[in-house]
């Protein structure tokens, strides 16, 4: 189940949803007003974070400080 990322466009209050399918966009509604009129955001996605907690570092390798899943490089 895809979490995405809606603002309402009513109050502005950014929020995020679990929705099982792009048809249940019109099921949204915004927790803090309640109003339907909600705009889907485009959102990043973030995959090996946190190997740098496991001391993997240096060299453009998993632990650099961009993370990711597009980092070129080794282990140091």
């Amino acid at each position: 189940m895809p979490i995405y990322e809606f603002s309402c466009k009513k109050c502005r209050t950014p929020f995020e949803r679990f929705v099982l399918s792009s048809r249940s966009f019109s099921d949204v509604k915004c927790p803090k007003c309640g109003s339907r009129d909600v705009q889907k955001m485009m959102s990043s996605f973030s995959c090996g974070s946190g190997f740098s907690s496991f001391g993997l570092s240096g060299g453009g390798g998993l632990g650099s400080p961009s993370g990711g899943c597009g980092s070129s490089g080794g282990f140091s």
